[in-house]
């Protein structure tokens, strides 16, 4: 698999809610310092952030990095001659070229470090128990429900039966009476969506696979499914560009999961859209006509 260069500003900001103190402390000197780090060596670095030189190299692990080298590569690619405020959150007043900028850089990082991080052996298992479930169960609420519909759009174009119901209710009255070879896949970002989690019970109680879509690799849902599928969600900002980005990340991580689906059936999935589209059009020409 291609490995894909994520943005290294973005990417200790996603990562300083998980690090030590120290290295967190380090971590923010650095995103207020990336210029300047690029010129430090080791010894330098650790006196101006207040660390010691072992903090450095734990840091660089904690992120993903080799080392202080690669990290200072790393700095100068990302932060030499960038505008700074295009790291930043929106704030009041921006012009809308800088909005577009900003959201941009958001959305192509998530994007890349989901490429990054998705278990494509558990995308395949997953593709293969669709493949033979009579009934797919989704479930999804706020905006994974979004994600949830895009599902639904997809996998019932090409024949299979989706069942997805906002109201979790109704949802766990049709999954009582699932059958055991079906699939149940909650979607939740955060992974501790008090519905989705119940409804995952009910699913396994009734003996389905299940399918979990979040960025919390630690959550409860992860850990409760069959097969949990983590993607990456964006740093937290006050105005939720993050919520923004996990969507894009979920709504990546389903065409993934639903192009290794087809391409299990490439040739019959292909005959199917292609008859789904020239019926459409006929009963179309015909209300018109």
């Amino acid at each position: 698999m291609i490995w894909l260069e994520e943005n290294i500003i973005l990417q200790i900001k996603s990562k300083l809610g998980d690090l030590s103190k120290t290295e967190k402390k380090l971590g923010e000197y650095i995103l207020s310092h990336s210029v300047e780090t690029v010129n430090d060596n080791t010894s330098e670095l650790a006196k101006k952030a207040g660390v010691s030189p072992a903090t450095i190299v734990r840091f660089c692990r904690s992120i993903g990095l080799s080392g202080f080298s690669q990290l200072k590569i790393r700095l100068y690619a990302d932060a030499s001659g960038v505008d700074r405020d295009i790291y930043t959150d929106i704030t009041s007043n921006e012009e809308v070229p800088k909005i577009v900028d900003k959201l941009a850089l958001r959305f192509n990082q998530s994007i890349t470090q989901t490429a990054n991080q998705l278990d494509t052996d558990c995308i395949e298992k997953i593709a293969e128990v669709l493949d033979i479930s009579p009934v797919i169960y989704i479930y999804g609420l706020g905006a994974s429900h979004i994600a949830a519909e895009d599902f639904t759009q997809k996998f019932s174009r090409i024949g299979k039966p989706v069942v997805n119901m906002q109201d979790h209710h109704l949802l766990g009255s049709s999954l009582i009476n699932a059958a055991e070879d079906c699939v149940f896949i909650a979607i939740s970002d955060s992974g501790e969506t008090i519905e989705a989690i119940k409804l995952t019970r009910m699913a396994k109680q009734k003996g389905l696979l299940t399918a979990g879509i979040t960025q919390k690799r630690d959550s409860t849902l992860a850990g409760i499914v069959d097969y949990p599928v983590i993607h990456h969600g964006g740093e937290a900002v006050m105005l939720r560009s993050a919520a923004t980005t996990s969507l894009a990340a979920q709504l990546f991580t389903i065409d993934v999961l639903y192009y290794a689906y087809v391409n299990q059936h490439y040739h019959e999935i292909m005959r199917r859209l292609k008859n789904s589209k020239m019926n459409i059009q006929d009963f179309f020409r015909k209300e018109n006509s």
